[in-house]
């Protein structure tokens, strides 16, 4: 429990984790902790032996956060002297294992946006296939990082041009928005009967659901405009992270994934122009 909480609330060295991020690490070591429950009665009896144990049942990226989250656990438990020495230190855990980054078949964008039935869906599908925002994004934006005026919006703190598409989905659903909440003093853009009463901004199941099992989900959409902009405008990574304010190595990331694309046509998928 200490732990958990150290990481929902944070210390002196360390910033708070978001509450997806502390489930995600929760829901890592639980089955982990439970085979372990079986056999010890207390932390401190668990060995090297069986967090290598642990590392050789598990692939990939799973294996990796697996161990990037026992090693933070018991860490925090030395830290506090619940163990007395941390069994996964000296245990690499390897680097990040990236899936390749192919662009969607139109067919696939066709059906993501047959599947935006709402005012609010058109919304999210825009702002992600157009403007390259995160799911987590979408939902923080403000009212106030809207000006209709000027056609600007706001994302992540990086201000952008807004076009006709982005336009007309933004005034539908302000449309909506006025009409079924219009004493709501919720701050953020998109809000439902649950949040239209609170000052939180809406879950991420809330925003996704409704392309959930197809192949253009929003994450896809946000990626796939990002590999857009590189095979339009060429694999340069500086220009990625001026348009859309990315990291350094995630733009690297996208401007190999263009430039293997471009030097092998015949393995690209017929994209959009």
């Amino acid at each position: 429990e200490d732990w958990i909480r150290a990481l929902h609330d944070g210390g002196p060295r360390t910033r708070p984790r978001c509450p997806n991020t502390v489930w995600h690490y929760l829901n890592a070591a639980r089955p982990v902790l439970l085979d372990w429950s079986d056999r010890y009665g207390h932390l401190r009896e668990v060995t090297r032996e069986d967090i290598l144990a642990v590392a050789d049942s598990l692939h990939g990226n799973k294996r990796r956060h697996t161990l990037c989250v026992l090693r933070s656990l018991f860490r925090r438990c030395k830290k506090n002297g619940v163990i007395f020495r941390d069994p996964t230190a000296r245990i690499p855990v390897g680097p990040n294992q990236y899936h390749a980054i192919l662009p969607l078949h139109d067919n696939d964008i066709v059906a993501a946006t047959n599947a935006a039935t709402s005012p609010a869906a058109r919304l999210t599908v825009a702002l992600a296939a157009i403007h390259a925002a995160r799911t987590t994004d979408i939902g923080r934006l403000l009212m106030d990082d809207i000006d209709l005026g000027n056609r600007r919006l706001t994302i992540a703190g990086r201000t952008r041009p807004m076009d006709n598409l982005t336009h007309r989905a933004l005034i539908d659903w302000l449309d909506e928005r006025q009409a079924r909440w219009p004493n709501t003093a919720n701050p953020h853009l998109l809000i439902n009967r649950v949040t239209a009463v609170r000052t939180c901004p809406v879950g991420r199941v809330w925003i996704t659901k409704a392309f959930w099992g197809l192949e253009a989900t929003l994450d896809r959409l946000h990626t796939d405009r990002k590999l857009e902009e590189m095979l339009t405008h060429g694999p340069d990574p500086l220009h990625l992270a001026a348009v859309f304010g990315v990291s350094p190595g995630t733009a690297i990331r996208y401007a190999a994934a263009a430039r293997q694309l471009l030097d092998t046509p015949a393995e690209r998928p017929d994209h959009r122009s």
